[in-house]
């Protein structure tokens, strides 16, 4: 898997769960979907982005990928995620 073990997964959360049929014929995700994502490959944190202007308030969005993936932010602008560097 392209992003086995990542540190930060960002990926883009364009409708809620509830729209997956929408999200897969406009080649989109959902919240889940990209929690899934992140899960399997083992990843430490999930950013959501790309969230549809129809979600004033993600948090809709953020609950559901939380379900799925626990350790998981929806991107605002400016946002910093700061990573911890790794001890060898």
């Amino acid at each position: 898997m392209f992003a086995a073990n990542a540190d930060l997964i960002i990926h883009e959360s364009t409708f809620d769960d509830s729209l997956a049929e929408k999200a897969d014929l406009d080649g989109h995700s959902t919240p889940s979907q990209a929690a899934g994502e992140a899960k399997a490959a083992g990843a430490k944190q999930l950013v959501l982005t790309h969230i549809s202007a129809r979600y004033p308030d993600a948090t809709l969005l953020l609950e559901q990928a939380k379900k799925v993936f626990a350790n998981t932010l929806v991107a605002e602008d400016f946002m910093e995620v700061v990573l911890p560097l790794k001890e060898n």
